[in-house]
């Protein structure tokens, strides 16, 4: 500990091990083989000149080269300084603009090239920065640099950190947006007197936050119902007049920037009257489960039979929590009931924003169990031992990182090297291209077909002789496989539709 007491080593050292944890970013960067629809989402949202390319006049029933549809991911010479798409999507859409914003800069260092790395390096540089505030939070909870290092050490290395920087979308941004509203409700909570100085970091990051995913709300509004609250019962009127006043200023500002805010968080499509048709009980166990394998690795619940071993027949006292964590405790579980009651899928995305705030309150509860029970030398180690097994255990079980959509590598390869043309049999009812919007970026020609033009369907499958085939949902796949006969190859299932590789013999007439 004596060791630690010097600033500039600790900082060195947190530097170090989030340089390491940068570098093991890259290199997970390299697998990536894949996206998610909504990271091409991401891309054209930020970029095209409609929300969707299949808005398209022209996009069923014509055949296409590579470059048409590149242009929806890409930003080209002509389009450097045409920002409007950032907005006006967004506008037309269900999300703030602000992660599009950043996403449009990143991509301005890829000219006419569309690259996995603008959205990974730009989720890297917004880890870096919340890594900063783990450990300036870690300081004032722990106020002992060596636990604020292993925090820094935890979050960096967990398995749901790095799976968020590999997802590109918003919610990487809005864990770092959380952590520093968070700090800076931090750095007020126990101020006597608020001042302007002190007011403005909370007000920039409130907007910041609500420019970035509207379910950051919901973290803000228990923080500041806290805050409220505290300087009632302490009769800090003044502190409280202060308070709200740079918060209605915070919000007015928001809506100057952004009005379209009110109607896509009170009567969008994803707006609070909305949700998935699963019940609350069993979305909070998906939820639960969710936490449990990408947060702590499939082993919570040995850690917490381990620590009821441990400390079993220890003394005991009365454990009292630093009223800081207070402030991660009450926005925490007001997060996850809004999220499992509103959010449309039952996914881990939706609780990433607070991925690194619920490791630190985890850690806190479990170091503080641990000192009412036994030696401050034998927490650390156990401590350290404990996570130590939850950040290996990935490799002992071979877990995946899911955002690298490692699984679709061998499709990803066998398109592209044999540059067959692609013929997607499309029903548009069940419209998910831009989970496979990828893949026509690979080929030099490709035409998507509306699956109730039978006409057109028939004239492609008299024309070409060998393609790859793709049929969604709602495509009568073995009616094509009767039709027109020949060899059928399955190569591959992907989220929403088959994929095979055609060699027709003749049309059956």
């Amino acid at each position: 500990m004596k060791k630690l007491t010097d600033k500039n080593k600790v900082v060195l050292l947190v530097i170090l091990i989030t340089v390491l944890q940068i570098a093991l970013r890259f290199y997970v960067g390299t697998s990536k083989s894949y996206f998610h629809m909504d990271e091409m989402y991401s891309y054209g949202l930020m970029n095209y000149d409609k929300l969707n390319i299949t808005d398209n006049a022209d996009f069923l029933n014509n055949w296409h080269d590579k470059e048409y549809y590149l242009d929806y991911l890409e930003v080209n010479d002509y389009e450097v300084w045409n920002l409007k798409p950032v907005y006006e999507n967004q506008k037309n859409d269900c999300h703030p603009p602000l992660y599009y914003f950043l996403l449009r800069i990143a991509s301005t260092f890829s000219i006419n090239h569309f690259s996995k790395w603008t959205g990974i390096i730009l989720n890297i540089f917004i880890f870096a920065i919340s890594s900063v505030f783990v450990y300036k939070i870690s300081r004032i909870i722990f106020r002992n640099p060596l636990y604020s290092i292993l925090m820094c050490f935890i979050n960096g290395f967990s398995f749901v950190s790095i799976n968020s920087s590999m997802y590109i979308r918003m919610y990487e941004l809005c864990n770092m947006l959380i952590l520093g509203t968070t700090y800076f409700y931090m750095k007020i909570w126990r101020a006597k007197e608020l001042t302007l100085k002190s007011l403005l970091p909370v007000g920039i990051f409130l907007i910041l936050g609500g420019l970035t995913h509207y379910y950051f709300f919901i973290y803000a509004f228990a923080l500041y119902a806290l805050y409220v609250f505290k300087c009632i019962k302490h009769k800090k009127y003044k502190n409280l007049l202060r308070y709200n006043l740079a918060i209605i200023l915070s919000a007015a500002i928001y809506l100057l920037i952004f009005p379209y805010s009110i109607e896509h968080v009170f009567f969008g499509y994803r707006g609070i009257q909305n949700g998935s048709d699963a019940t609350f009980i069993d979305k909070s166990k998906t939820y639960l489960s969710i936490i449990n394998k990408d947060f702590f690795n499939y082993i919570l619940i040995l850690v917490f039979i381990v620590i009821a071993i441990l400390c079993c027949k220890k003394r005991k006292t009365k454990i009292r929590l630093n009223s800081y964590i207070y402030m991660f405790i009450v926005p925490i579980i007001l997060y996850l009931i809004m999220v499992i009651k509103n959010s449309p899928y039952t996914e881990i995305r939706y609780i990433i924003p607070i991925y690194s705030v619920t490791l630190i309150l985890v850690f806190y509860l479990i170091k503080k169990y641990f000192l009412e029970h036994i030696k401050n030398k034998e927490t650390l180690f156990l401590l350290i031992l404990m996570f130590l097994i939850v950040l290996y255990s990935p490799l002992i079980f071979n877990t995946q990182i899911e955002f690298t959509y490692s699984q679709y590598d061998s499709i990803v390869q066998k398109i592209e090297n044999e540059d067959l043309p692609i013929v997607y049999v499309f029903n548009p009812g069940q419209n998910r291209f831009l989970d496979d919007l990828y893949l026509f970026t690979l080929v030099d020609k490709s035409i998507v077909i509306d699956s109730n033009n039978q006409e057109k369907i028939d004239e492609i499958f008299s024309s070409e002789q060998t393609f790859i085939l793709i049929c969604n949902g709602g495509v009568d796949e073995d009616y094509i496989k009767n039709t027109y006969t020949g060899n059928y190859e399955y190569l591959q299932r992907m989220n929403a539709c088959n994929i095979y590789k055609v060699s027709l013999d003749t049309v059956k007439e």
